[in-house]
């Protein structure tokens, strides 16, 4: 049997690199690329691949708003998150939204190729271990989740910001509102997410591929 995959990720020598390696193993078929999280979406309800090779930071809607909204809409097909932030918290989220697997972006080619040989067969890849579905959801479920939806769309703009570093100040400035009005968002976000500070917020944010970090860092003084 040949399996169909569609590789998710919006840098084009990754997707190079991953589609190469698939390329030399008997039974897998690269149908397609997606470079955001929009096409990725697309692509996946229209080709209805075996597997979909996934990034989670990607333009527009993240990479798991993507696997949410795959599994919403009855896609079936294993999904194998690949990532360059090794976080277990964020593992456990993917997992537990729907994703087969998730391990990192710097796995050797041959054992990429076993994990999707693994995810295929049914079963789940948790970073470096291989476990049964069952075994996936009771390990990602003695964790208390914090749903994505949690935030509205003003308050993920406003945290985006947070986590690159900018002020107050600079954040009202950049969306056109007042010091106050931030300080409110603020205030919600750490009500929302049972957290003390603003740095925590952040940690998490980008932990759960809520916001987009820039590949080059942000010098102070291009902030707004």
């Amino acid at each position: 049997m040949t399996y169909r995959v569609l590789i998710v990720d919006d840098h084009p020598l990754f997707r190079k690199g991953v589609r190469d390696t698939l390329m030399l193993e008997p039974g897998l078929q690269v149908i397609g690329e997606a470079s955001d999280g929009q096409t990725a979406i697309d692509m996946i309800l229209r080709l209805n691949p075996h597997l979909v090779l996934m990034d989670v930071h990607l333009p527009g809607l993240n990479g798991l708003d993507v696997i949410r909204y795959a599994r919403a809409h009855g896609f079936e097909g294993a999904i194998l998150v690949l990532t360059a932030y090794d976080s277990e918290e964020q593992m456990r989220h993917a997992i537990r939204i729907g994703a087969n697997g998730y391990c990192s972006k710097d796995t050797p080619p041959d054992l990429l190729l076993q994990n999707i040989r693994h995810v295929l067969s049914g079963r789940c890849i948790l970073g470096s271990r291989v476990v049964t579905a069952a075994e996936a959801q009771q390990i990602v479920g003695t964790v208390q989740e914090i749903e994505d939806h949690v935030l509205s769309p003003r308050e993920r703009e406003i945290l985006q910001y947070v986590a690159l570093g900018y002020s107050n100040k600079a954040i009202a400035e950049r969306l056109g509102i007042s010091q106050q009005t931030v300080k409110n968002h603020m205030t919600a976000i750490l009500r929302k997410l049972d957290l003390s500070d603003r740095t925590q917020a952040a940690i998490l944010a980008i932990r759960r591929g809520w916001v987009r970090l820039p590949e080059e860092p942000i010098l102070p003084e291009e902030k707004p």
